[in-house]
């Protein structure tokens, strides 16, 4: 029958978690030795403390695989998404569901690699399910490292009889998913295509920048109003800056993220995918354009090859969900290109290292825009770079160790090599 099927099964897993401790060994080798010795000594008394000795592990055993067999684990976090570096609490409570009393035990919670917590403790006696000491909490910090989303559980618990003679080693309730978000850095406007070190300029791309904190500003040339001035870039590129003319009420640009497993240098090892920092860079650019774009007031069309993300944000407020899928984003197979295209004139891309045919269709599948700024990987081939520039894409290429905030900056002033 399927019920004492499945009663046999949950039987058999109680009593195979049950293991025995030095000292109970001890106990189970001594009684062997006193049964054997008995005869040989003419002492029967040695057979009742052998099977006194006998008993007690067995009680032992009884006693552990008894005193916790029904208990529920609910968990929870608050906040249930963190930034990499940033902390949240997770409160696990332990509710007995038995009407007899639980027993003290150790426990361990599960915590995945990308994660980072003190997740152990000593968990209190408990009482039946109807007397109020059946429920205890406790809580306890986790760090999120890496971006993802990570499962936590299920509580391990080991349980010891008061002799220290049996031990038992089991598991509590499921998993619950905390979500780790990419990494973003802090941005600089960009100085427009075509500003020189002279000052000269040609004209700013027509999805040029609004507001205080513009995405393009320009160098500084003579007749320029002082209030006109943007002191951060200046500050950060280390010569005058001013914020760039032309201006829209409502500016738009696309953001795109190639997710092609080949082009990250990484695959599956049995089933998982193998960690890749050239990956997480990219996602983790990706994350920091798509902030700083939704901080100056940009509409902005963000996609990922393979369909993983695919949004239009034109408010801050779901700028946590589009981070959100850019954190449990995977590498994938042999995505298309297909839909790709955000259908803005100004286009951020994403790139890892393309080959030459990866590249071409990249080239095609962004036709529409008339401006594309590009993140490459370094290792690119020269061919594949040369179908961008004569596409007259603007690039600079990354490695996993580069700061992004950096080349960021550097993508304002580069130039394709068809243009240079």
């Amino acid at each position: 029958m399927p019920l004492e099927d499945a009663v046999r099964r949950t039987s058999l897993r109680s009593w195979s978690s049950v293991r025995l401790t030095p000292r109970g060994i001890g106990f189970l080798v001594a009684a062997g030795v006193l049964l054997v010795a008995a005869p040989a000594l003419s002492l029967p008394a040695l057979l009742s403390v052998s099977a006194m000795l006998l008993g007690l592990v067995v009680m032992a055993a009884v006693f552990v695989v008894a005193g916790q067999s029904k208990v529920a684990i609910e968990r929870t976090f608050s906040p249930e998404v963190v930034s990499p570096g940033a902390m949240t609490t997770a409160t696990v409570r332990v509710s007995n569901l038995s009407v007899l009393p639980a027993l003290e035990a150790r426990w361990v919670d599960t915590v995945p690699n990308g994660l980072s917590a003190e997740a152990s403790g000593v968990l209190p006696a408990l009482g039946g399910s109807r007397t109020r000491r059946s429920q205890v909490r406790f809580r306890y910090s986790v760090q999120g490292l890496r971006r993802g989303r990570h499962a936590i559980g299920p509580l391990r618990v080991e349980v010891v009889d008061p002799f220290g003679l049996v031990l038992r080693r089991h598991s509590f309730g499921g998993a619950q998913d905390l979500v780790v978000l990419p990494r973003r850095h802090t941005l600089w406007p960009l100085a427009p295509h075509g500003a020189d070190h002279d000052g000269a300029s040609r004209a700013a791309p027509q999805n040029a920048g609004i507001g205080e904190d513009d995405v393009v500003a320009r160098s500084y040339m003579p007749g320029d109003a002082l209030k006109r001035m943007h002191w951060k870039a200046t500050a950060h590129r280390g010569e005058l800056m001013v914020r760039q003319e032309e201006q829209q009420v409502n500016p738009r640009a696309g953001l795109v993220l190639e997710t092609r497993a080949g082009s990250h240098a990484t695959g599956r090892d049995g089933g998982d995918w193998v960690y890749s920092p050239e990956l997480e860079w990219a996602v983790s650019a990706t994350a920091s354009v798509l902030g700083h774009l939704v901080r100056v007031g940009y509409a902005v069309a963000v996609r990922a090859t393979g369909s993983a993300v695919d949004r239009v944000l034109d408010d801050g407020d779901v700028l946590d969900d589009a981070l959100v899928d850019l954190a449990v984003l995977e590498p994938s197979t042999a995505p298309t290109l297909d839909g790709i295209d955000p259908g803005e004139r100004t286009v951020f891309a994403v790139l890892g290292r393309p080959d030459t045919d990866r590249a071409a269709e990249w080239v095609d599948a962004l036709s529409h825009a008339t401006t594309v700024l590009a993140l490459v990987g370094a290792g690119t081939r020269d061919a594949a770079l040369d179908v961008l520039s004569a596409a007259g894409w603007r690039y600079v290429t990354y490695t996993a160790q580069d700061d992004v905030a950096e080349l960021w900056s550097d993508l304002g002033v580069s130039r394709s090599r068809a243009a240079s």
